[in-house]
């Protein structure tokens, strides 16, 4: 397993179960327009092995899982409450997001533990609407062994010429092996 499969399994675990339904986006340039909010953008940014010991390919890894989620909220005909809409609507979506992923049967039952969880809550009101983006990066670890390593990709052996050099004059023993069936 690898920051690939684990980026994979989480939007499966995001998809359709928070407010942004089927909008989790990964990989996709990170410039969104607003007819697609809410939405999720799901990256792996970081990756860190820890060698568990000599001689082999053994690694406990963490790797930090990025969810950015991004909505948009218009202040209301007689409230300006675009602001307070746009918070609400992100802490509904970092509730979400954090069930989905600790409670997804695949994550859980393919990794080691949760390590560590973060997220941060942002409101713009720079423009016509309140834009509000969570940030929710969660940290998995995971063990990587040999089998995740193997098999090295080669070139199939199909066949073997042995000649012995010997001196000028004489005979050059071989023989040539054909391993095709």
């Amino acid at each position: 397993m690898n920051a690939s499969d684990i980026r994979k399994m989480v939007v499966s675990a995001l998809t359709e179960t928070t407010d942004a339904g089927s909008r989790v986006f990964s990989p996709r340039d990170w410039p969104t327009s607003t007819v697609i909010y809410p939405a999720l953008l799901v990256q792996t940014p970081f990756d860190h092995k820890k060698s568990q010991g000599r001689n082999t390919p053994a690694f406990t890894t963490v790797t930090t899982v990025r969810i950015t989620g991004r909505v948009q909220e218009y202040d209301g005909e007689t409230d300006d409450d675009g602001a307070m809409k746009a918070e609400e609507a992100l802490e509904n979506l970092r509730e979400q997001v954090e069930r989905a992923v600790i409670n997804s049967y695949e994550l859980t039952r393919n990794i080691q533990k949760y390590a560590e969880v973060r997220s941060t809550i942002n409101v713009d009101s720079e423009g016509e609407a309140h834009m509000g983006q969570l940030l929710f990066e969660i940290d998995i670890e995971h063990y990587q062994g040999p089998e995740d390593f193997y098999p090295v990709q080669s070139v199939p052996l199909e066949g073997m010429d042995i000649a012995i050099n010997m001196p000028d004059g004489t005979t050059k023993p071989g023989i040539s092996l054909n391993l095709q069936e």
